[in-house]
């Protein structure tokens, strides 16, 4: 299993907008096989930066979803509302050494 962290930062005035379109990608994106689960949340002081938080059960899988053309139709609808372009980390499990 991958965790994927999306970092946005939403322009004044346009997060609910911005709401409308993270919906339609968490639905379209638990259409697509792998997709375990997604969360959004926002800084605690600034409602405007946005991190999304998902499980995808291989890197594969997210990369599917990640170049197909739904989800890079949903990024040109965003990037009007973003202060700047997203920010991606993909992270692995650790195996702790002894």
């Amino acid at each position: 299993m991958i965790r994927i962290i999306i970092e946005r930062q939403i322009t004044d005035g346009k997060l609910d907008e911005y709401h409308g379109l993270i919906r339609q990608a968490k639905n379209k994106a638990s259409n697509v096989p792998g997709f375990l689960s997604g969360e959004i949340f926002h800084v605690k002081d600034d409602e405007n930066h946005v991190i999304v938080m998902a499980c995808w059960d291989t890197f594969e899988a997210w990369e599917v979803w990640a170049e197909s053309e739904q989800r890079l139709d949903l990024l040109d609808a965003m990037r009007p509302l973003l202060d700047a372009d997203e920010k991606v980390v993909v992270l692995e499990n650790t195996t702790l050494r002894h």
